[in-house]
Protein backbone atom coordinates (compact mmCIF):
# COMPACT_ATOMS: atom_id res chain seq x y z
CA UNK A 1 0.00 0.00 0.00
CA UNK A 2 1.29 3.58 -0.73
CA UNK A 3 1.69 6.70 1.55
CA UNK A 4 -1.40 8.07 -0.80
CA UNK A 5 -3.59 5.54 -0.49
CA UNK A 6 -2.85 4.66 3.67
CA UNK A 7 -3.77 8.59 4.12
CA UNK A 8 -6.83 8.20 1.35
CA UNK A 9 -8.70 5.48 4.01
CA UNK A 10 -7.29 7.43 7.33
CA UNK A 11 -9.38 11.04 5.23
CA UNK A 12 -12.47 8.25 4.85
CA UNK A 13 -12.57 7.24 8.47
CA UNK A 14 -12.22 10.86 9.60
CA UNK A 15 -15.06 12.05 7.35
CA UNK A 16 -16.92 9.12 8.51
CA UNK A 17 -16.43 9.64 12.24
CA UNK A 18 -18.03 13.41 11.69
CA UNK A 19 -20.92 12.03 9.60
CA UNK A 20 -24.35 13.41 9.82
CA UNK A 21 -25.86 9.92 11.02
CA UNK A 22 -23.22 9.43 14.06
CA UNK A 23 -23.60 13.30 14.60
CA UNK A 24 -27.05 12.19 14.81
CA UNK A 25 -26.58 9.27 17.05
CA UNK A 26 -24.37 11.45 19.63
CA UNK A 27 -27.45 13.77 20.09
CA UNK A 28 -29.91 10.49 20.64
CA UNK A 29 -27.36 8.92 23.20
CA UNK A 30 -27.07 11.88 25.17
CA UNK A 31 -31.06 12.32 25.29
CA UNK A 32 -31.05 8.68 26.33
CA UNK A 33 -29.06 9.24 29.29
CA UNK A 34 -31.07 12.23 30.18
CA UNK A 35 -33.87 10.25 29.74
CA UNK A 36 -33.16 7.47 31.73
CA UNK A 37 -32.08 10.29 34.42
CA UNK A 38 -35.81 11.28 34.03
CA UNK A 39 -37.47 8.67 34.46
CA UNK A 40 -35.39 7.22 37.40
CA UNK A 41 -36.92 10.33 39.75
CA UNK A 42 -40.53 8.60 37.98
CA UNK A 43 -39.79 5.02 39.11
CA UNK A 44 -37.76 5.53 42.22
CA UNK A 45 -40.14 7.17 44.00
CA UNK A 46 -42.85 5.02 42.49
CA UNK A 47 -40.78 2.14 43.59
CA UNK A 48 -40.35 3.33 47.26
CA UNK A 49 -44.34 3.94 47.56
CA UNK A 50 -45.16 0.39 46.48
CA UNK A 51 -42.34 -1.29 49.16
CA UNK A 52 -43.64 1.33 51.61
CA UNK A 53 -46.69 0.09 51.04
CA UNK A 54 -46.27 -3.89 51.23
CA UNK A 55 -44.56 -2.25 54.72
CA UNK A 56 -47.48 -1.04 55.44
CA UNK A 57 -49.96 -4.06 54.59
CA UNK A 58 -47.13 -6.46 56.83
CA UNK A 59 -47.75 -3.86 59.94
CA UNK A 60 -52.06 -3.84 59.19
CA UNK A 61 -51.17 -7.83 59.34
CA UNK A 62 -49.26 -7.61 62.38
CA UNK A 63 -51.92 -6.31 64.54
CA UNK A 64 -54.03 -9.38 63.22
CA UNK A 65 -51.64 -11.32 64.28
CA UNK A 66 -48.52 -12.12 66.12
CA UNK A 67 -45.58 -11.78 63.47
CA UNK A 68 -43.07 -8.78 64.28
CA UNK A 69 -42.68 -6.05 66.74
CA UNK A 70 -42.74 -2.30 65.86
CA UNK A 71 -39.07 -1.88 65.32
CA UNK A 72 -38.64 -5.11 63.49
CA UNK A 73 -41.56 -3.99 61.47
CA UNK A 74 -39.64 -0.34 61.26
CA UNK A 75 -36.93 -1.89 60.14
CA UNK A 76 -38.36 -4.40 57.49
CA UNK A 77 -40.71 -1.30 55.40
CA UNK A 78 -37.15 0.63 55.22
CA UNK A 79 -35.54 -2.16 53.69
CA UNK A 80 -38.52 -2.64 51.20
CA UNK A 81 -38.89 0.79 50.63
CA UNK A 82 -35.25 0.78 49.83
CA UNK A 83 -35.55 -2.19 47.33
CA UNK A 84 -38.59 -0.83 45.60
CA UNK A 85 -36.16 2.21 44.70
CA UNK A 86 -33.48 -0.03 43.56
CA UNK A 87 -36.20 -2.27 41.50
CA UNK A 88 -37.35 1.48 39.90
CA UNK A 89 -33.64 2.12 38.99
CA UNK A 90 -32.90 -1.32 37.88
CA UNK A 91 -35.80 -0.83 35.37
CA UNK A 92 -35.01 2.54 33.75
CA UNK A 93 -30.99 1.31 34.08
CA UNK A 94 -31.14 -1.84 33.04
CA UNK A 95 -33.91 -2.29 30.35
CA UNK A 96 -32.19 -1.61 26.73
CA UNK A 97 -33.18 1.12 24.33
CA UNK A 98 -32.48 0.31 20.85
CA UNK A 99 -32.08 3.86 18.81
CA UNK A 100 -34.95 3.03 17.11
CA UNK A 101 -37.26 2.73 20.00
CA UNK A 102 -35.25 6.02 21.63
CA UNK A 103 -36.50 7.57 18.14
CA UNK A 104 -39.74 7.09 18.82
CA UNK A 105 -39.77 8.40 22.39
CA UNK A 106 -38.31 11.42 21.26
CA UNK A 107 -40.36 11.73 18.00
CA UNK A 108 -43.50 11.78 20.44
CA UNK A 109 -41.43 14.07 23.62
CA UNK A 110 -39.44 16.70 21.32
CA UNK A 111 -42.58 17.24 18.65
CA UNK A 112 -40.21 16.16 15.94
CA UNK A 113 -42.74 14.54 13.83
CA UNK A 114 -41.46 11.43 13.07
CA UNK A 115 -38.06 12.92 11.62
CA UNK A 116 -35.69 11.04 13.70
CA UNK A 117 -37.42 7.41 12.94
CA UNK A 118 -37.35 8.66 9.14
CA UNK A 119 -33.91 9.17 9.50
CA UNK A 120 -32.95 5.89 11.18
CA UNK A 121 -34.90 3.32 8.98
CA UNK A 122 -33.38 5.56 5.65
CA UNK A 123 -29.74 4.92 7.25
CA UNK A 124 -30.70 1.23 7.86
CA UNK A 125 -32.25 1.17 4.15
CA UNK A 126 -35.67 -0.02 5.40
CA UNK A 127 -36.67 2.89 3.91
CA UNK A 128 -35.92 3.66 -0.07
CA UNK A 129 -34.93 7.36 -0.89
CA UNK A 130 -32.94 9.07 -3.41
CA UNK A 131 -29.72 10.31 -2.30
CA UNK A 132 -30.51 14.24 -2.41
CA UNK A 133 -33.70 13.24 -0.48
CA UNK A 134 -31.95 11.53 1.82
CA UNK A 135 -29.48 14.03 2.48
CA UNK A 136 -32.34 16.82 2.78
CA UNK A 137 -34.08 14.66 5.12
CA UNK A 138 -31.13 14.13 7.35
CA UNK A 139 -30.14 18.20 7.40
CA UNK A 140 -33.72 19.07 8.23
CA UNK A 141 -33.51 16.14 11.21
CA UNK A 142 -30.09 17.71 12.14
CA UNK A 143 -31.55 21.22 12.17
CA UNK A 144 -34.31 20.26 14.21
CA UNK A 145 -32.56 18.47 16.59
CA UNK A 146 -29.93 21.29 16.97
CA UNK A 147 -33.12 23.26 18.51
CA UNK A 148 -34.08 20.85 21.11
CA UNK A 149 -33.40 22.20 24.69
CA UNK A 150 -33.11 18.16 26.94
CA UNK A 151 -33.05 20.64 30.11
CA UNK A 152 -36.45 22.17 29.56
CA UNK A 153 -38.15 18.78 27.59
CA UNK A 154 -37.05 16.49 29.85
CA UNK A 155 -37.28 18.16 33.65
CA UNK A 156 -35.13 15.98 36.23
CA UNK A 157 -38.71 16.37 38.96
CA UNK A 158 -40.41 13.78 40.33
CA UNK A 159 -43.93 13.47 39.84
CA UNK A 160 -46.25 14.72 42.54
CA UNK A 161 -48.78 12.14 42.77
CA UNK A 162 -45.74 9.85 43.64
CA UNK A 163 -44.45 12.10 46.55
CA UNK A 164 -48.07 12.35 47.65
CA UNK A 165 -48.39 8.91 47.50
CA UNK A 166 -45.33 8.03 49.17
CA UNK A 167 -45.79 10.97 52.07
CA UNK A 168 -49.63 9.45 52.69
CA UNK A 169 -48.01 5.74 53.44
CA UNK A 170 -45.02 7.01 55.24
CA UNK A 171 -47.50 8.68 57.38
CA UNK A 172 -49.88 5.75 57.88
CA UNK A 173 -47.17 3.22 58.59
CA UNK A 174 -45.66 5.73 61.88
CA UNK A 175 -48.92 5.94 62.91
CA UNK A 176 -49.66 1.96 62.70
CA UNK A 177 -45.98 1.73 64.27
CA UNK A 178 -47.08 4.47 66.92
CA UNK A 179 -50.39 2.92 68.21
CA UNK A 180 -49.84 0.24 70.72
CA UNK A 181 -50.33 -2.98 69.08
CA UNK A 182 -51.67 -5.88 71.19
CA UNK A 183 -50.15 -8.36 69.79
CA UNK A 184 -46.67 -7.24 71.33
CA UNK A 185 -47.94 -8.66 74.45
CA UNK A 186 -48.20 -12.00 72.89
CA UNK A 187 -44.57 -11.35 70.98
CA UNK A 188 -43.09 -10.75 74.61
CA UNK A 189 -44.59 -14.06 75.72
CA UNK A 190 -43.21 -15.90 72.75
CA UNK A 191 -39.73 -14.20 73.49
CA UNK A 192 -39.76 -15.51 77.31
CA UNK A 193 -40.68 -18.45 76.37
CA UNK A 194 -38.53 -18.92 74.06
CA UNK A 195 -35.99 -17.94 77.20
CA UNK A 196 -37.40 -19.57 79.82
CA UNK A 197 -37.31 -22.94 77.49
CA UNK A 198 -33.41 -22.23 76.80
CA UNK A 199 -32.94 -21.56 80.65
CA UNK A 200 -34.93 -24.82 81.72
CA UNK A 201 -33.03 -26.58 78.98
CA UNK A 202 -29.17 -25.49 80.23
CA UNK A 203 -30.41 -26.11 83.73
CA UNK A 204 -32.00 -29.67 82.81
CA UNK A 205 -28.55 -30.41 81.88
CA UNK A 206 -26.73 -29.10 84.34
CA UNK A 207 -29.13 -31.40 86.91
CA UNK A 208 -28.20 -34.39 84.58
CA UNK A 209 -24.74 -33.71 85.19
CA UNK A 210 -25.29 -33.53 89.09
CA UNK A 211 -27.60 -36.78 89.12
CA UNK A 212 -24.74 -38.94 87.44
CA UNK A 213 -22.65 -37.86 90.20
CA UNK A 214 -24.83 -38.22 92.54
CA UNK A 215 -23.90 -40.62 95.50
CA UNK A 216 -26.28 -42.40 97.56
CA UNK A 217 -28.34 -43.38 94.23
CA UNK A 218 -29.25 -47.18 93.35
CA UNK A 219 -28.68 -47.82 89.75
CA UNK A 220 -31.96 -48.20 88.92
CA UNK A 221 -33.17 -44.95 90.49
CA UNK A 222 -30.33 -43.28 88.83
CA UNK A 223 -31.50 -44.38 85.24
CA UNK A 224 -34.84 -43.32 86.29
CA UNK A 225 -34.24 -39.96 87.14
CA UNK A 226 -31.84 -39.40 84.49
CA UNK A 227 -34.93 -41.02 81.83
CA UNK A 228 -37.10 -38.70 83.14
CA UNK A 229 -34.80 -35.54 82.66
CA UNK A 230 -34.19 -36.37 79.22
CA UNK A 231 -37.33 -36.99 78.28
CA UNK A 232 -38.24 -33.22 79.47
CA UNK A 233 -35.38 -32.25 77.55
CA UNK A 234 -36.55 -33.78 74.42
CA UNK A 235 -39.70 -32.51 74.63
CA UNK A 236 -38.53 -28.90 75.42
CA UNK A 237 -35.50 -29.01 73.12
CA UNK A 238 -37.93 -29.90 69.45
CA UNK A 239 -38.89 -26.24 69.44
CA UNK A 240 -42.06 -27.24 68.36
CA UNK A 241 -44.09 -27.62 71.52
CA UNK A 242 -45.96 -25.26 72.49
CA UNK A 243 -46.37 -23.78 76.02
CA UNK A 244 -48.87 -26.15 77.31
CA UNK A 245 -47.20 -28.95 76.25
CA UNK A 246 -43.76 -27.56 77.46
CA UNK A 247 -45.62 -27.49 80.42
CA UNK A 248 -47.12 -30.88 80.98
CA UNK A 249 -43.65 -32.47 79.98
CA UNK A 250 -42.58 -31.19 82.96
CA UNK A 251 -45.49 -31.57 85.07
CA UNK A 252 -44.88 -35.28 83.65
CA UNK A 253 -41.35 -35.79 84.33
CA UNK A 254 -42.04 -34.22 88.15
CA UNK A 255 -45.07 -36.60 88.61
CA UNK A 256 -42.76 -39.52 87.43
CA UNK A 257 -39.98 -38.57 89.56
CA UNK A 258 -42.35 -37.86 92.33
CA UNK A 259 -42.87 -41.63 93.15
CA UNK A 260 -39.27 -42.14 94.16
CA UNK A 261 -39.81 -39.78 97.21
CA UNK A 262 -38.78 -41.08 100.52
CA UNK A 263 -41.04 -39.26 103.17
CA UNK A 264 -39.69 -40.52 105.82
CA UNK A 265 -36.22 -39.74 105.17
CA UNK A 266 -37.00 -36.19 106.41
CA UNK A 267 -36.72 -37.30 110.01
CA UNK A 268 -34.26 -39.97 109.31
CA UNK A 269 -31.64 -36.37 108.56
CA UNK A 270 -33.77 -34.76 111.46
CA UNK A 271 -33.39 -37.34 113.70
CA UNK A 272 -29.19 -37.73 112.66
CA UNK A 273 -28.50 -33.79 113.25
CA UNK A 274 -30.02 -34.35 116.64
CA UNK A 275 -27.70 -36.85 117.32
CA UNK A 276 -25.22 -35.13 116.18
CA UNK A 277 -25.94 -32.45 118.72
CA UNK A 278 -26.27 -34.77 121.54
CA UNK A 279 -22.38 -36.00 120.44
CA UNK A 280 -21.16 -32.40 119.70
CA UNK A 281 -19.91 -31.88 123.41
CA UNK A 282 -17.65 -35.02 123.71
CA UNK A 283 -14.04 -34.49 121.85
CA UNK A 284 -14.45 -38.99 121.42
CA UNK A 285 -17.79 -38.20 119.18
CA UNK A 286 -16.86 -34.64 118.09
CA UNK A 287 -15.98 -35.67 114.93
CA UNK A 288 -19.09 -37.84 114.37
CA UNK A 289 -21.11 -34.91 115.27
CA UNK A 290 -19.43 -32.56 112.38
CA UNK A 291 -19.89 -35.00 109.76
CA UNK A 292 -22.90 -35.59 110.41
CA UNK A 293 -23.97 -31.73 110.96
CA UNK A 294 -22.28 -31.44 107.05
CA UNK A 295 -24.15 -34.13 105.76
CA UNK A 296 -21.23 -36.47 104.88
CA UNK A 297 -22.16 -39.73 106.36
CA UNK A 298 -19.75 -41.81 104.82
CA UNK A 299 -17.29 -39.56 107.27
CA UNK A 300 -19.55 -40.34 110.34
CA UNK A 301 -19.65 -44.11 109.29
CA UNK A 302 -16.09 -44.25 109.06
CA UNK A 303 -15.41 -41.94 112.40
CA UNK A 304 -17.59 -44.31 114.04
CA UNK A 305 -15.86 -47.50 112.63
CA UNK A 306 -13.10 -46.46 113.96
CA UNK A 307 -13.91 -47.62 117.64
CA UNK A 308 -14.86 -50.82 115.83
CA UNK A 309 -11.04 -51.46 114.88
CA UNK A 310 -8.24 -52.76 117.07
CA UNK A 311 -5.83 -50.47 115.78
CA UNK A 312 -4.99 -46.94 117.15
CA UNK A 313 -4.86 -45.15 120.49
CA UNK A 314 -6.44 -47.57 123.40
CA UNK A 315 -9.21 -45.94 125.24
CA UNK A 316 -8.90 -45.59 129.01
CA UNK A 317 -12.19 -46.44 131.23
CA UNK A 318 -13.24 -43.07 131.80
CA UNK A 319 -12.71 -42.69 128.25
CA UNK A 320 -15.04 -45.75 127.52
CA UNK A 321 -17.62 -44.84 129.90
CA UNK A 322 -17.64 -41.32 128.12
CA UNK A 323 -18.09 -42.60 124.76
CA UNK A 324 -20.91 -45.00 125.92
CA UNK A 325 -22.90 -42.22 127.26
CA UNK A 326 -22.83 -40.17 124.08
CA UNK A 327 -23.71 -43.52 122.35
CA UNK A 328 -26.30 -43.64 124.87
CA UNK A 329 -27.86 -40.11 124.66
CA UNK A 330 -27.41 -40.41 120.37
CA UNK A 331 -29.73 -43.67 120.94
CA UNK A 332 -32.46 -42.29 122.90
CA UNK A 333 -32.08 -38.99 120.09
CA UNK A 334 -32.68 -41.58 117.39
CA UNK A 335 -35.24 -43.81 118.91
CA UNK A 336 -38.00 -41.90 117.17
CA UNK A 337 -36.70 -41.52 113.43
CA UNK A 338 -34.43 -44.43 113.23
CA UNK A 339 -35.47 -47.28 115.62
CA UNK A 340 -32.81 -49.55 114.40
CA UNK A 341 -29.81 -47.96 114.91
CA UNK A 342 -31.08 -46.58 118.41
CA UNK A 343 -30.96 -50.14 119.18
CA UNK A 344 -27.70 -50.65 117.55
CA UNK A 345 -25.95 -47.86 119.62
CA UNK A 346 -27.59 -48.68 123.23
CA UNK A 347 -26.40 -52.15 122.74
CA UNK A 348 -22.98 -50.56 122.02
CA UNK A 349 -23.57 -48.01 124.89
CA UNK A 350 -24.36 -51.17 127.42
CA UNK A 351 -21.88 -53.35 125.70
CA UNK A 352 -18.89 -50.91 127.10
CA UNK A 353 -20.37 -50.35 130.52
CA UNK A 354 -20.44 -53.96 131.05
CA UNK A 355 -16.96 -54.42 129.64
CA UNK A 356 -17.55 -56.36 126.77
CA UNK A 357 -15.63 -55.00 124.14
CA UNK A 358 -15.62 -57.79 121.66
CA UNK A 359 -19.53 -57.00 121.22
CA UNK A 360 -18.98 -53.39 122.00
CA UNK A 361 -16.74 -53.58 118.67
CA UNK A 362 -19.24 -55.13 116.48
CA UNK A 363 -22.42 -54.12 117.00
CA UNK A 364 -20.64 -50.45 116.51
CA UNK A 365 -19.22 -51.61 113.04
CA UNK A 366 -23.31 -52.86 112.29
CA UNK A 367 -24.36 -48.70 113.60
CA UNK A 368 -21.58 -47.62 111.62
CA UNK A 369 -23.06 -49.32 108.38
CA UNK A 370 -26.88 -48.55 109.42
CA UNK A 371 -25.30 -44.60 109.38
CA UNK A 372 -23.81 -45.30 105.66
CA UNK A 373 -26.72 -46.74 104.84
CA UNK A 374 -29.55 -43.94 106.78
CA UNK A 375 -26.98 -41.41 105.00
CA UNK A 376 -27.37 -42.77 101.37
CA UNK A 377 -31.06 -42.31 102.20
CA UNK A 378 -31.01 -38.98 103.49
CA UNK A 379 -28.43 -37.93 100.33
CA UNK A 380 -31.15 -39.93 97.68
CA UNK A 381 -33.99 -37.88 98.82
CA UNK A 382 -32.10 -34.60 99.09
CA UNK A 383 -31.06 -35.42 95.11
CA UNK A 384 -34.69 -36.32 94.46
CA UNK A 385 -36.05 -33.00 96.12
CA UNK A 386 -33.75 -31.13 94.19
CA UNK A 387 -34.36 -32.32 90.89
CA UNK A 388 -37.73 -31.93 91.63
CA UNK A 389 -37.25 -28.44 92.47
CA UNK A 390 -35.64 -27.75 89.37
CA UNK A 391 -38.13 -29.58 87.21
CA UNK A 392 -40.86 -27.50 89.60
CA UNK A 393 -38.88 -23.62 88.97
CA UNK A 394 -38.66 -24.11 85.29
CA UNK A 395 -42.22 -25.24 84.96
CA UNK A 396 -43.34 -22.57 86.94
CA UNK A 397 -40.60 -19.75 84.96
CA UNK A 398 -42.61 -21.06 81.43
CA UNK A 399 -45.90 -21.32 82.52
CA UNK A 400 -45.38 -17.61 83.67
CA UNK A 401 -43.16 -16.29 80.59
CA UNK A 402 -46.22 -17.79 78.25
CA UNK A 403 -49.28 -17.00 80.65
CA UNK A 404 -50.62 -20.25 81.15
CA UNK A 405 -50.23 -20.53 85.10
CA UNK A 406 -52.78 -22.18 86.43
CA UNK A 407 -55.76 -21.12 88.17
CA UNK A 408 -56.42 -19.92 91.81
CA UNK A 409 -59.22 -22.64 91.82
CA UNK A 410 -56.98 -25.42 89.99
CA UNK A 411 -54.27 -24.75 93.06
CA UNK A 412 -56.67 -24.85 95.74
CA UNK A 413 -57.92 -28.28 94.41
CA UNK A 414 -54.43 -29.49 93.97
CA UNK A 415 -53.67 -28.66 97.57
CA UNK A 416 -56.89 -29.96 99.06
CA UNK A 417 -56.42 -33.51 97.01
CA UNK A 418 -52.83 -33.54 98.89
CA UNK A 419 -53.66 -32.02 102.49
CA UNK A 420 -53.80 -34.53 105.14
CA UNK A 421 -56.71 -33.49 106.68
CA UNK A 422 -60.47 -35.13 105.84
CA UNK A 423 -61.45 -34.26 102.79
CA UNK A 424 -58.69 -31.95 102.03
CA UNK A 425 -59.81 -28.84 104.00
CA UNK A 426 -57.62 -26.47 105.37
CA UNK A 427 -57.97 -23.27 106.95
CA UNK A 428 -59.10 -19.94 105.09
CA UNK A 429 -56.60 -17.34 104.69
CA UNK A 430 -56.13 -15.17 107.42
CA UNK A 431 -57.43 -17.70 110.15
CA UNK A 432 -55.76 -17.95 113.43
CA UNK A 433 -56.02 -21.02 115.49
CA UNK A 434 -57.82 -19.81 119.21
CA UNK A 435 -56.92 -21.41 122.88
CA UNK A 436 -59.96 -23.92 122.25
CA UNK A 437 -58.63 -24.98 119.48
CA UNK A 438 -61.73 -23.75 117.69
CA UNK A 439 -61.06 -22.12 114.10
CA UNK A 440 -62.96 -18.76 113.55
CA UNK A 441 -64.12 -17.82 110.30
CA UNK A 442 -62.01 -16.53 107.37
CA UNK A 443 -60.20 -13.23 108.56
CA UNK A 444 -60.74 -13.34 112.17
CA UNK A 445 -58.55 -13.42 114.71
CA UNK A 446 -58.00 -13.82 118.43
CA UNK A 447 -57.86 -10.33 119.70
CA UNK A 448 -59.38 -7.00 118.76
CA UNK A 449 -57.23 -4.65 117.23
CA UNK A 450 -55.78 -3.17 114.31
CA UNK A 451 -53.29 -4.57 111.56
CA UNK A 452 -50.60 -1.66 110.10
CA UNK A 453 -51.08 -3.09 106.97
CA UNK A 454 -54.58 -1.99 106.88
CA UNK A 455 -53.92 2.07 105.76
CA UNK A 456 -55.69 2.98 109.13
CA UNK A 457 -52.43 4.07 110.81
CA UNK A 458 -53.95 2.71 114.38
CA UNK A 459 -50.81 0.45 115.90
CA UNK A 460 -50.93 -3.50 114.73
CA UNK A 461 -52.22 -6.41 116.59
CA UNK A 462 -49.86 -7.92 119.44
CA UNK A 463 -49.18 -11.70 118.84
CA UNK A 464 -49.63 -14.21 121.73
CA UNK A 465 -46.54 -16.05 122.64
CA UNK A 466 -47.17 -19.12 124.86
CA UNK A 467 -45.69 -21.43 127.10
CA UNK A 468 -45.81 -23.58 129.92
CA UNK A 469 -44.76 -23.48 133.88
CA UNK A 470 -43.24 -26.45 135.28
CA UNK A 471 -43.99 -27.53 138.87
CA UNK A 472 -41.28 -25.03 140.35
CA UNK A 473 -43.07 -22.27 138.49
CA UNK A 474 -40.08 -22.12 136.31
CA UNK A 475 -41.05 -21.45 132.28
CA UNK A 476 -40.40 -24.32 129.73
CA UNK A 477 -40.32 -24.43 125.91
CA UNK A 478 -43.33 -26.85 124.90
CA UNK A 479 -42.82 -28.99 121.49
CA UNK A 480 -42.27 -32.64 120.36
CA UNK A 481 -39.05 -34.12 120.78
CA UNK A 482 -36.74 -33.35 117.92
CA UNK A 483 -38.21 -29.69 117.22
CA UNK A 484 -36.20 -27.62 119.94
CA UNK A 485 -38.76 -28.12 123.01
CA UNK A 486 -38.70 -30.69 125.74
CA UNK A 487 -41.13 -33.94 125.33
CA UNK A 488 -44.37 -33.48 127.81
CA UNK A 489 -44.70 -36.94 128.00
CA UNK A 490 -48.09 -37.61 129.39
CA UNK A 491 -48.85 -35.10 131.73
CA UNK A 492 -51.56 -33.16 131.59
CA UNK A 493 -50.50 -29.38 130.82
CA UNK A 494 -51.86 -26.54 132.51
CA UNK A 495 -53.88 -24.13 130.82
CA UNK A 496 -52.62 -20.85 128.91
CA UNK A 497 -52.90 -16.99 131.10
CA UNK A 498 -55.11 -14.98 129.20
CA UNK A 499 -53.02 -12.41 127.01
CA UNK A 500 -51.50 -9.48 128.55
CA UNK A 501 -53.46 -6.39 128.63
CA UNK A 502 -51.01 -4.10 129.93
CA UNK A 503 -53.23 -2.67 133.03
CA UNK A 504 -50.91 -4.38 135.12
CA UNK A 505 -53.03 -7.15 135.65
CA UNK A 506 -50.62 -9.56 134.95
CA UNK A 507 -50.49 -12.19 131.82
CA UNK A 508 -48.50 -14.13 129.38
CA UNK A 509 -45.54 -11.84 126.93
CA UNK A 510 -47.10 -10.29 123.59
CA UNK A 511 -44.59 -8.97 120.85
CA UNK A 512 -45.39 -6.87 118.13
CA UNK A 513 -46.92 -8.39 115.20
CA UNK A 514 -43.53 -6.66 112.73
CA UNK A 515 -40.78 -8.40 114.99
CA UNK A 516 -42.30 -11.99 114.33
CA UNK A 517 -43.18 -11.80 111.00
CA UNK A 518 -39.55 -11.24 109.99
CA UNK A 519 -37.81 -14.42 111.68
CA UNK A 520 -41.08 -16.40 110.27
CA UNK A 521 -40.96 -15.18 106.81
CA UNK A 522 -36.82 -15.61 106.62
CA UNK A 523 -38.18 -19.98 107.62
CA UNK A 524 -40.97 -19.43 105.33
CA UNK A 525 -38.54 -18.02 102.27
CA UNK A 526 -35.92 -20.91 102.67
CA UNK A 527 -38.77 -23.55 103.03
CA UNK A 528 -40.00 -22.49 99.37
CA UNK A 529 -36.56 -22.55 98.51
CA UNK A 530 -34.29 -26.04 99.71
CA UNK A 531 -37.83 -28.08 99.29
CA UNK A 532 -39.99 -29.76 96.91
CA UNK A 533 -43.63 -28.49 96.80
CA UNK A 534 -45.81 -30.51 94.76
CA UNK A 535 -48.15 -29.29 92.10
CA UNK A 536 -47.79 -25.86 91.71
CA UNK A 537 -48.57 -25.33 95.64
CA UNK A 538 -45.07 -23.05 95.79
CA UNK A 539 -46.57 -19.87 94.28
CA UNK A 540 -49.97 -20.39 96.55
CA UNK A 541 -47.82 -20.74 99.80
CA UNK A 542 -46.01 -17.63 98.84
CA UNK A 543 -48.42 -15.53 98.05
CA UNK A 544 -50.02 -16.91 101.29
CA UNK A 545 -47.19 -15.92 103.53
CA UNK A 546 -46.98 -12.29 101.20
CA UNK A 547 -50.52 -11.67 101.92
CA UNK A 548 -49.29 -11.98 105.60
CA UNK A 549 -46.79 -8.98 105.33
CA UNK A 550 -47.17 -6.10 107.57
Amino acid sequence: MTRGQGDKEQGSRGAGEHSPFSILHSYMRRWGLRLRAAESLTWGPWGAAAGLGLGLALALAARLWPLLAARWLAGLAALLTLAGVMVGLMIVWVRPRPLAALARVFDRRFGLAERLTTALEIDSGHLRATQAMARAQLADTLDAARGIDPGTLLPLRAPRRALAALGVLAAALALLLWLPNPQEVVLLQRAAMRAAVEEQIEELGAARQEVAGAEGLTEADREALLGALEEATRALDEGRATPEEAVAALSEAEQALAALQDHEAAGVRAGLEQAAGEMADSELTRDIAEALTLGDYRQAARALAAYSGTKGQVLTRAEELELARELAQAAKALAESNPTLAEQLAQAAEAIEHGDVAEARQVIQEAAREIGQAGERVQRQETVEHTLSQLQEGREQIAQASGTQPGAGQIAQQGGSQSGQPGGEQPGVGQQTQPGGEQPGAGQQTQPGHHEDAGTGAPYDQVYVPYRLDEQGQRVDVGRQGEGGEPTGDKPLPPPLPPYRGDGGGGTASVPYRDVYAGYAAQAGAALEGSYIPLGLKQYVRDYFSSLEP
